[in-house]
């Protein structure tokens, strides 16, 4: 058996650099959540990244070579932590999946690890399992019961993590070994996924995605359009076998004639069909919600907009909330992102967006003014 896969990352909708890092190839699918003042986060989490690069072309073979990689990244990361003033303390969450070839002992299997709150899930036969458990405040208030799951994804405190590499210099990283099984899914992700897309959706990409690169480019996409408050990183892991499966032949179908009564009754049909279409359309037309500026200039205001950004036949879309701030309030590269016009299933998402954008700009006016 082998693996295929797709990835991405994003920075997300309101944070101006991404501090994630991955990297996926046949050996090793890391994904690593950057934390730390400035570019601290960034720094920690690509030198998470190179060590576990660098592991993986001395080769895997057991999960204690995996978890002996980590440790050394680990320790990388501490001392690198106690040199310039703006990388003390930094650190990085790192969960991973590392394919192990089989021996004369041991048939193929998969190594998780994981050291921080990003995840990996397992997607087996129509259903999703977390094989991770998360190292954090929240997960420890579930885990005694104090909070329902719901709960934890709203939790305030929910990006408090308990252990993570670099802050100390030692780590004890989490591994399971799990048996490597044709049609199984792996699913690596930062918290920039789970904190805007709950299991229940995330295992639906999954399960209408066959491509793993389509399911990854979704998953991403749909953090950005719930909110996209932090950077945003998917790796979908497929295993499968090594025969390839030959394309089917396209059939050809033979019309057979029609008489004139059966072409009346399809041009009516036909007319009926297009009515429907019409309203349909309409319904499309004015179905969901998207953000944006009302106008070009800089005091054009950033409102919700009901209906579709593109403009279908007569239906144009319609002013549906004002955030009561204009794009010379808005740092530039989230304006360009606006510009793209993020779209959202209920307005309730759409509005928390716009409503979150309007909290930093009146945070930073606050600031302005105590200064």
């Amino acid at each position: 058996m082998r693996v295929v896969w797709g990835a991405a990352s994003h920075v997300g909708m309101l944070r101006q650099q991404n501090e994630d890092a991955f990297v996926a190839q046949p050996d090793v699918f890391v994904v690593a959540d950057g934390m730390g003042g400035h570019n601290a986060g960034e720094v920690a989490s690509a030198l998470a990244i190179q060590g576990m690069r660098d592991a993986a072309g001395k080769g895997f073979i057991t999960a204690e070579s995996v978890v002996t990689a980590i440790n050394a990244a680990n320790a990388t990361i501490h001392q690198a932590s106690g040199g310039p003033t703006d990388q003390r303390g930094m650190g990085t969450t790192l969960t991973a999946v590392v394919p192990l070839a089989a021996t004369q002992s041991e048939p193929q299997r998969v190594v998780v690890a994981n050291v921080g709150d990003s995840r990996v899930y397992l997607w087996r036969d129509g259903a999703l399992k977390q094989v991770s458990s998360d190292h954090s405040y929240v997960q420890e208030l579930l885990t005694e019961g104090y909070i329902s799951a719901e709960e934890a994804r709203m939790h305030p405190r929910r990006n408090i993590v308990t252990r993570a590499l670099g802050i100390e210099g030692d780590v004890n990283a989490d591994s399971w070994v799990l048996p490597m099984i044709k049609g199984d899914r792996y699913l690596l992700c930062s918290d920039g996924l789970v904190d805007e897309v709950d299991d229940e959706h995330i295992a639906e990409f999954l399960r209408q995605s066959a491509d793993p690169q389509m399911a990854a480019d979704r998953l991403v996409a749909a953090a950005n359009e719930n909110g996209g408050r932090d950077n945003v990183t998917v790796i979908v892991v497929d295993v499968v076998d090594e025969q390839t499966v030959e394309a089917t032949p396209p059939i050809t179908p033979t019309a057979p004639k029609r008489s004139k009564k059966s072409l009346a009754a399809i041009a009516a049909a036909v007319l009926v069909l297009l009515a429907v279409s019409v309203t349909a359309l309409g319904w499309y037309a004015r179905g969901g919600y998207f953000v944006g500026f009302d106008g070009k200039g800089d005091d054009a205001p950033l409102v919700v907009f009901k209906g579709r950004p593109q403009q279908i036949l007569w239906f144009s879309p319609t002013v549906h909330f004002d955030a009561q701030v204009v794009r010379a309030d808005v740092f530039p590269a989230l304006a360009e992102d606006i510009d793209e016009n993020p779209t959202y299933s209920s307005p309730a998402r759409a509005k928390a967006y716009v409503e979150s954008i309007r909290d930093v700009v009146e945070e930073q006016r606050e600031t302005s003014g105590d200064s």
